[in-house]
């Protein structure tokens, strides 16, 4: 039987993520979601989501792109004066390309190690590590991640290894463009030549080429192109309406209407119907052995 992780990403940066992801785990059809430990909604998640839905592992979504650093010791290596972090993902996946300085990635390591502690020591069950812009998939990252894996005896890892179906490569191909998202995969796919993987990974992922607009057609054009023995993940981003006063500083990605449209695919009894018509299994990371 065909096993499908359906993922929601970015639990812990808005309020109305965390209360779309509430309601998705609730009333659809997903199986797994990752916190992020700096989000500015952290706390929000880890009073009112974690505990109150039927999810018992979580991703953590290791940041080093976006807010605020856990690891306070490291802000003049991968943070300006305010502890906010200054390097872009673009430049982690660029410095894969040559050899990073031992201050950097000792500076990494420290940082994603506290996120590590931090949720675990909230008791939080990590199932699976990942990352925010897919930063693990440098090389380099990679590697120290593995180390840390060994360390806290986390085993599984997501592997976005999205192949091209041909039917689906070429639709709405300005929003790819403009997102970036060919780019993305581009980048990915290289990367994934240097990476040794030692953890456990679903065989397939999707959720790359059409990262931020999930569409129920082109997913299940790929989920029919995968074998009937083969493991898959889905990354989706469902949010609720965004309200004007919290649009201050919000990057456009967590304010798009294509997320509300996600929420609505995933909590749809279409979607439903169509998982339970073609048999294809629900699982989480903790179920990959």
């Amino acid at each position: 039987m065909k096993r499908l992780i359906i993922s929601c990403d970015d639990l812990g940066i808005t309020k109305e993520i965390n209360l779309a992801i509430r309601d998705c785990a609730e009333n659809g059809v997903i199986s797994s979601s990752s916190i992020v430990a700096n989000g500015e909604f952290y706390e929000h998640a880890l009073n009112d989501i974690i505990n109150k839905i039927p999810i018992s592992f979580f991703g953590l979504h290791l940041n080093l792109t976006e807010g605020a650093a856990v690891n306070k010791d490291e802000m003049n290596v991968i943070c300006n004066e305010d502890n906010i972090f200054k390097i872009s993902a673009k430049s982690y996946f660029l410095s894969s390309f040559y050899k990073p300085n031992e201050k950097l990635k000792k500076a990494v390591y420290n940082e994603l190690k506290s996120q590590i502690q931090k949720v675990l020591n909230d008791g939080i069950k990590i199932s699976h590590f990942d990352s925010h812009e897919h930063i693990h998939h440098s090389p380099w990252i990679f590697k120290i991640i593995t180390e840390l894996g060994k360390e806290f005896k986390i085993n599984k890892i997501r592997l976005v290894n999205e192949k091209i179906i041909l039917k689906n490569y070429f639709k709405d191909v300005y929003y790819k463009l403009k997102t970036l998202n060919y780019l993305k995969h581009f980048l990915i796919s290289i990367c994934n030549k240097k990476i040794k993987n030692n953890f456990l990974s679903t065989d397939y992922f999707f959720g790359v080429l059409n990262s931020g607009k999930i569409k129920m057609s082109e997913l299940f054009i790929y989920l029919d192109s995968i074998g009937s023995d083969k493991s898959i993940e889905v990354c989706i981003h469902p949010s609720n309406e965004t309200y004007e006063n919290n649009k201050i500083n919000k990057r456009a990605f967590y304010l798009s209407k294509n997320r509300i449209d996600e929420k609505k695919l995933l909590i749809s009894d279409e979607f439903k119907n169509l998982l339970e018509s073609k048999k294809i299994s629900l699982i989480n990371f903790s179920d990959i052995h």
